[in-house]
């Protein structure tokens, strides 16, 4: 149970530097489009953005995903 909780939280701090670092890195692009969802559009955003949160949201549920099925066993 130590080893899950201790790889959750890897998890999921790497994600959280990968997004700071990418909204730290994501300011000064110029080229914005927006994403179009069903109801709304959002805020014009730089396309490197667009990609790179989701490439550290995958790498979040990815991991989540193999953490949660892992065994309890040694």
């Amino acid at each position: 149970m130590f080893l899950k909780l201790k790889l959750l939280t890897l998890n999921i701090a790497t994600a959280m530097w990968l997004i700071l670092f990418l909204c730290l890195g994501s300011q000064n692009l110029s080229k914005k489009h927006n994403i179009n969802f069903f109801i709304n559009k959002t805020v014009p955003l730089p396309v490197g953005f667009i990609l790179g949160t989701s490439f550290a949201l995958g790498l979040m549920s990815g991991g989540l995903t193999s953490i949660l099925m892992m065994n309890d066993e040694n």
